[in-house]
């Protein structure tokens, strides 16, 4: 029997198909289902659940180890626990928090896959502007130099411009002069707090280095103005009102004689490409100015007690200001100056610390220079056409990530830039809060809408930041200025308070007031008793000065508005007794009072020994170191 023809034309495939079609479908079926029978039947084999994975096992295992780790412990067990326990953390969910972050940020702009296959077709979006960080005030009061009574071209630290005041020739044979330059008394409170910088500029880049239309001026931060809120606490609660920066800058043309010089490193402040305004609208930047300081006054034309013109922990100086300096600039300061010293030893060269100075002297009547014609705005792109013909000029993703076209670093390894203003309007003896809100230039104002997100923010020109913490805060106790006088103490030896009048058992206290003729500071002693405002009347007793001449002090009518509450320790020393076995030290003199707020404060003769120590030639009856004559210096180590 002959083999069967197998033809291969459309009508015999069509056949077979018609024939067998059905076969090789269930075949096909068969064999794709093989794999998971087998899985199956291996799954039933090894996967059967065990007695041990049962959920009623596994309830009753981890009941066990929980009263198991719950038992109290015999001390033996507890004290050798406590050996093995190193760790003063244990905090349980620490190695949870660090592989499993909450606070997830945008991808960086330099990972490979973050970047687009066929061009980048971002569109540019509002960036957020942070709030002010860490906003700290200080209240005070200091000395300023008195524009009113400053002769032209003169220099208040010199006795020879006001001819009322001669230098004494023979101090020996003669009364001492007190000098008291002209001053004028400023309750202020300095506002310090951290731009953060470092974040601002890295939000700027997630948003724009990737961007379908980038322009240097606008790809980076650029600050503009600023608004200050401040709270006066009164019974009724107070209410928030912002300050009137342009009716305040009008005071200070009318009463400062310039600005004092800074010595803060430039690294630290905002560089001036970076806040820009147009100084008819805005009077002045983020590093406020602060006056320049009355010089203190001086014994016969000699400074005995050093420069400055303010009272308590400020005034030392024309850099007064550095003293107020924020915490972190303190710290980062203390920083950067180890790492120059160590840098220079290394170089062996005299690099000094410290930067430029900010330059002194600014004088309020000159013309502030400022872009004041047309439209003020730091970009030159802002009158670009729709069509957008004038698109900005080329660069690298490195201009982006913090450096200019010609190479020039824009930022440093610092994260913050300091943000410094004097209010000058408070009133002595009233309680404060403040709160501060920034604001920025828009990057996308005046841009075409088609490289916008959302086209109508091309019209908005600034970009408000959040509003700052109040400082204090409302938990805390409010800033309290101080009045224009201030309670001082001292330890006076027995021959000291015959000097000033004072009887063995009267209680001095020291007030700090104003001169009537100058108007700078100077000392008052007062004689003052438990459960009296501290004060006395014009001439009220009558002193002997080491010329025999008799004076009648006060010479004007002292009131403090503070009140006596109680007096520690022992004000007077007895010189004449020596310390020897069995000597006890007396207790530290200690006055309490009440301020004019109402709030009681502490008053030690230690905390007031410097400020005591630079006023103490304007205290009547203090007798000025006489100079020596060489003749009797002479005759003296002869007889020996």
């Amino acid at each position: 029997m002959g083999l069967p023809k197998i033809q291969f034309t459309p009508d015999a495939i069509w056949a077979f198909v018609a024939n067998h079609g059905e076969k090789i479908l269930v075949a096909i079926v068969v064999l794709c289902s093989l794999p998971l029978a087998l899985g199956g039947i291996n799954a039933l084999r090894l996967k059967t659940r065990s007695s041990a994975e049962e959920p009623a096992e596994i309830i009753r295992l981890a009941t066990n180890a929980e009263n198991l780790l719950s038992r109290p412990l015999s001390p033996d067990q507890q004290k050798e626990l406590s050996k093995n326990i190193r760790a003063t953390n244990n905090d349980q969910n620490a190695p949870l928090e660090s592989w499993n972050p909450t606070d997830i940020g945008r991808l960086s702009v330099d990972a490979g896959i973050n970047r687009p296959l066929l061009g980048d077709i971002q569109r540019r979006q509002i960036p957020v502007i942070f709030p002010l960080e860490r906003l700290v005030a200080t209240a005070g009061v200091v000395a300023i130099a008195d524009i009113e009574e400053f002769p032209a071209g003169g220099d208040p630290s010199f006795a020879n411009d006001f001819p009322d005041m001669e230098m004494m020739e023979n101090p020996m044979s003669s009364q001492a002069t007190i000098i008291s330059p002209p001053a004028k008394k400023m309750p202020y409170v300095m506002l310090t707090g951290l731009i953060p910088y470092r974040k601002q500029f890295d939000e700027y880049v997630s948003l724009y280095s990737r961007a379908s239309y980038r322009n240097m001026e606008r790809d980076i931060p650029i600050w503009h103005d600023f608004a200050i809120e401040r709270l006066e606490v009164t019974p009724g609660g107070g209410r928030w009102e912002v300050i009137d920066l342009k009716d305040l800058y009008e005071e200070w043309k009318d009463t400062w004689t310039g600005a004092a010089p800074d010595i803060i490193p430039q690294q630290f402040i905002l560089p001036a490409a970076q806040n820009l305004f147009n100084t008819d609208e805005v009077p002045v930047g983020y590093w406020g100015f602060l006056p320049t300081l009355a010089a203190q006054p001086t014994l016969n034309g000699v400074d005995l007690m050093g420069g400055g013109g303010g009272m308590g922990e400020f005034g030392d100086g024309p850099t007064w200001g550095v003293r107020d300096i924020h915490p972190w600039a303190k710290d980062e300061m203390k920083v950067l100056l180890e790492d120059q010293k160590k840098l220079a030893l290394e170089q062996q060269d005299d690099m000094e610390f410290g930067g430029q100075g900010m330059g002194s002297g600014m004088e309020f009547g000159g013309e502030i220079a400022g872009q004041s014609q047309g439209t003020f705005s730091p970009f030159n792109d802002t009158e670009m056409g729709e069509e957008g013909s004038e698109m900005a000029e080329e660069y690298d993703d490195s201009m982006m990530m913090g450096y200019g076209p010609d190479g020039e670093s824009m930022m440093n390894e610092l994260d913050y830039r300091l943000f410094r203003f004097i209010d000058t309007s408070v009133k002595p003896g009233c309680l404060y809060r403040y709160r501060i809100t920034l604001r920025a230039w828009n990057p996308n104002w005046m841009l075409p809408r088609k490289f916008l997100e959302n086209p109508e923010t091309a019209e908005q020109q600034f970009i408000q930041a959040a509003t700052s913490d109040p400082f204090p805060s409302l938990q805390s106790t409010p800033l309290h200025v101080p009045a224009d006088n201030v309670l001082l103490t001292r330890l006076l030896l027995r021959e000291e308070k015959k000097l000033y009048g004072l009887g063995v058992s009267d209680q001095e206290l020291l007030v700090l007031d104003s001169n009537e003729d100058s108007g700078n500071f100077e000392l008052h002693s007062i004689t003052s008793k438990p459960g009296q405002v501290v004060g006395c009347k014009k001439g009220s007793r009558k002193i002997k000065q080491w010329n025999n001449k008799r004076i009648s002090v006060p010479s004007h009518n002292v009131d403090s508005g503070q009140t006596l509450l109680a007096v520690t320790g022992q004000q007077t020393i007895d010189g004449k007794k020596r310390p020897g076995r069995g000597f006890i030290p007396p207790e530290p003199l200690e006055v309490l009072i009440a301020n004019t707020a109402g709030t009681l404060d502490v008053i030690t003769a230690e905390s007031c020994e410097e400020t005591v120590r630079k006023y103490l030639p304007t205290i009547p009856g203090f007798q000025p170191p006489r100079p020596v004559d060489p003749t009797m210096m002479e005759e003296m180590e002869m007889g020996f």
